[in-house]
């Protein structure tokens, strides 16, 4: 009987104690962390930066106050302020990520979304909303229509050495007059209502932002395109400047007439 209840003991196996206490002290640790004040982290890694403001919460749950950057607004006497609230999304740790659920608003601008970053890239995941025309006229110079732009389950993702990759989403706008500045003349246009069509293009051996306009009837209109260093290209179709009153130009609707390269934020002319 002895050398029975021996032989059972030694037929089992240790119980994993290091592995569970290994799991307890990493869950006691991502508590703490996310516990941090807000405004700790940024006094930490942040300590001089004026741009955020009012800053609440944790690394779990928090909000600010956000100012748009003098040098990207098309008129730096105004300030833009934004706010902007985070939730923590642990489970994206599982795939290799620190993720957020994000919510932003400017004026009558809201957008909602997702951001997450590894240490190769950064992506936005499934936003929505709309951004209003106070807010598009604070980075570009340009009388706009009061229709906002519908931003549609837009998702992309950004890696250094790449680019742009798994871009998708939908922008759509119902159009109206705007007055493009051209030196020292505004031109008048009727913009129709169209959409953008948004995905990732290979150009110059980098991936890029494409966006591919069209009408209601799925007529082209133009291209736009935003590459790593925040330079947006516009090419324009002849359908699309049939819209400008003072245009008399004579071309195949669907032969790009112009083409534009410009930096995307900041005091276009």
């Amino acid at each position: 009987m002895a050398l029975k209840t021996v032989a059972s003991s030694a037929n089992q196996k240790p119980r994993p104690w290091k592995i569970w206490w290994l799991v307890a002290i990493v869950i006691l640790l991502l508590c703490i962390l996310v516990q941090i004040p807000a405004i700790w982290l940024l006094g930490k890694f942040a300590p001089d930066s004026k741009l955020i403001q009012q800053v609440s919460g944790n690394l779990w749950h928090g909000s600010a106050i956000v100012q748009l950057p003098p040098e990207l607004s098309a008129n730096p006497s105004s300030v833009v302020t934004g706010s902007v609230m985070w939730q923590w999304r642990p489970w994206a740790l599982f795939l290799g990520k620190v993720g957020m659920d994000v919510e932003i608003e400017s004026g009558q601008t809201r957008l909602q979304g997702q951001i997450n970053r590894s240490f190769s890239q950064w992506q936005l995941q499934d936003w929505s909303g709309k951004i209003d025309k106070q807010t598009l006229s604070s980075v570009v110079n340009w009388q706009l229509p009061d229709a906002p732009i519908q931003i549609n389950a837009l998702s992309l993702s950004y890696d250094k050495s790449v680019g742009f990759e798994d871009v998708d989403g939908q922008l759509t706008w119902v159009g109206g007059e705007m007055g493009y500045p051209s030196g020292n003349k505004i031109y008048q246009i009727l913009l129709p209502a169209m959409r953008a069509d948004i995905s990732n293009e290979n150009k110059d051996n980098k991936q890029v932002i494409h966006a591919n306009l069209v009408d209601n009837n799925n007529k082209r209109l133009g291209d736009l395109y935003i590459d790593n260093d925040a330079m947006l290209d516009v090419s324009l179709t002849q359908r699309f400047l049939e819209n400008m009153p003072e245009y008399s130009g004579s071309a195949p609707a669907d032969t790009a007439v112009v083409s534009v390269r410009q930096p995307l934020l900041g005091g276009q002319s």
